[in-house]
């Protein structure tokens, strides 16, 4: 009986051991997933950015994986919180290198990413940047790629517009903490207005804002510039108005986004500002469709620009996927690639070419009146 048992379950245990060699062979032999890391304030003062930006990368990756990856590989996101503080960029950057990330997307504001670049040029990990235009990173031969251009351009368009109001002297606000990028807004405008009033802040709850009404209504100041977040710009504004400031306003493209308009109110109807996203032209666009099913909401230029990046990773990821190295020579090589609304021109630096739109709060609304190409 037991020699008749024995012959039975030789078999069956032979097909099981085969069954199983078999997994185990296919185990090894399939491809892991592209990790690519997610650096951004996601809490404190700067996280509005942060979690628009997150927003869409996740929404991306999930279509892109639903369609089959890359080369069938799929792409998983690591999410880090920078949590408002760039002093954390380089530990989390380090932290996602260490853990295989092929290459990180984040590092919404110019000080964050000069923060973490020195840590990934070591490791020579890219670096993808949406929304970082500090005229301190362009021209440079980096890991440091960026799908916006850089903010250069925008006070010099700011101050024409100024010089053809009559404007010529300026009161300038900003946030000290992200200083390549106030500089780039500053010395621009100081080729082109005089710019001798300078008010650099920590934070929009300390600030002294009947000193700084006082000193905007003094005769002589044409007009009011705001570099900050949207949510700062919109409570300095509302601060100053209710003081009786009714001076021109004038914005940075970091307030971009309707938060600004959310936290101002009537204090920035009328306000200027120059920025790289015309809304209305992504408005049928993969991006906004899938964002307004999840969120209910339109996207923001934040959620617009990391779709960019997001663009052109994987248009790079397509081309070489095994090694951070490879992928840097890859993105490298991409000259052009289809953006959201249109064709995104990229030079040797990796850094973007891109369309300016000349932009006023109108009705509750950004309206565009003119480009700058």
């Amino acid at each position: 009986m037991a020699t008749r048992l024995c012959s039975f379950l030789r078999p069956l245990i032979l097909l099981a051991l085969v069954a199983g060699l078999a997994f185990l062979a296919g185990a090894c032999t399939a491809r892991s997933d592209i990790m690519v890391g997610f650096v951004a304030s996601l809490s404190g003062i700067d996280y509005m950015l942060g979690v628009e930006g997150r927003n869409a990368a996740q929404l991306f990756v999930e279509e892109l994986n639903a369609s089959g990856g890359i080369a069938g590989r799929r792409l998983r996101l690591e999410v880090r919180d920078l949590a408002s503080d760039d002093r954390r960029g380089p530990r989390l950057a380090k932290e996602l290198v260490d853990a295989g990330a092929i290459a990180i997307l984040g590092f919404y504001s110019s000080s964050s990413a000069l923060a973490a670049i020195p840590t990934m040029q070591t490791a020579m990990v890219p670096i993808i940047s949406p929304t970082s235009t500090s005229a301190e990173l362009s021209g440079k031969a980096d890991v440091f790629f960026r799908t916006i251009m850089t903010s250069a351009r925008d006070p010099v368009v700011l101050g024409g517009r100024m010089r053809a109001a009559g404007q010529s002297r300026i009161l300038f606000l900003a946030a000290a903490y992200n200083q390549p990028y106030y500089e780039t807004y500053f010395n621009g405008l100081a080729s082109l207005v005089d710019m001798s009033g300078l008010i650099l802040y920590d934070s929009v709850q300390e600030m002294d804002y009947d000193r700084i009404a006082r000193l905007a209504l003094e005769p002589g100041y044409d007009a009011v510039m705001i570099v900050a977040s949207s949510l700062d710009t919109g409570t300095i504004a509302q601060n100053l108005a209710l003081r009786g400031l009714l001076k021109p306003l004038y914005l940075s493209g970091w307030a971009g986004n309707h938060d600004v308009i959310t936290y101002g109110g009537a204090a920035v109807e009328g306000a200027s500002l120059v920025h790289q996203v015309d809304i209305s032209l992504t408005a049928s666009s993969a991006l906004s469709i899938a964002y307004r099913a999840a969120f209910n909401v339109e996207p923001s230029y934040a959620a617009i620009e990391t779709w960019d990046s997001m663009l052109l990773l994987v248009a790079a990821l397509r081309q070489a996927n095994e090694s951070p190295q490879q992928l840097y020579e890859a993105l490298g090589g991409i000259e052009r690639f289809e953006g959201t609304a249109g064709p995104i021109l990229m030079d040797s630096f990796g850094d973007a070419h891109r369309t300016l739109y000349l932009k006023q709060i109108q009705d509750g609304d950004f309206v565009v009146s003119g480009q700058d190409q």
